[in-house]
């Protein structure tokens, strides 16, 4: 894999990468994901909350931020959007190739 065939989010203080796999989005390792994002209501928190207790993100030493433990892969590019930024997000908009600067959605929709 290379680092062209990567995408980045990068909500407030997080930053993380991810691709889209055949069944769904995946997330790499050492990605860093708010602890504390939008106060609006979440409809990704239980589904961070368990990474949380599986030990897929755990804290940081910024007291800010999560960091994956582990490569994780979403059911698509939205729930992962939804874990980092910590707040509903768009997956397929938010989601930046790290070379082309593209959305998610627009290098999809050129193939």
């Amino acid at each position: 894999m290379t680092d062209d065939e990567w995408f980045v989010f990068r909500p407030e203080k997080a930053q993380a990468f991810g691709r889209p796999t055949p069944q769904g989005f995946l997330v790499r390792k050492g990605s860093t994901a708010m602890v504390r994002g939008s106060p609006a209501v979440k409809r990704d928190r239980q589904l961070r909350d368990r990474l949380v207790r599986d030990g897929v993100l755990v804290l940081d030493g910024d007291k800010d931020l999560y960091v994956f433990s582990r490569d994780y892969e979403f059911t698509s590019a939205s729930p992962a959007a939804g874990v980092v930024k910590d707040g509903n997000s768009s997956g397929p908009q938010q989601w930046i190739h790290t070379r082309s600067r593209k959305s998610l959605k627009d290098t999809l929709g050129a193939t």
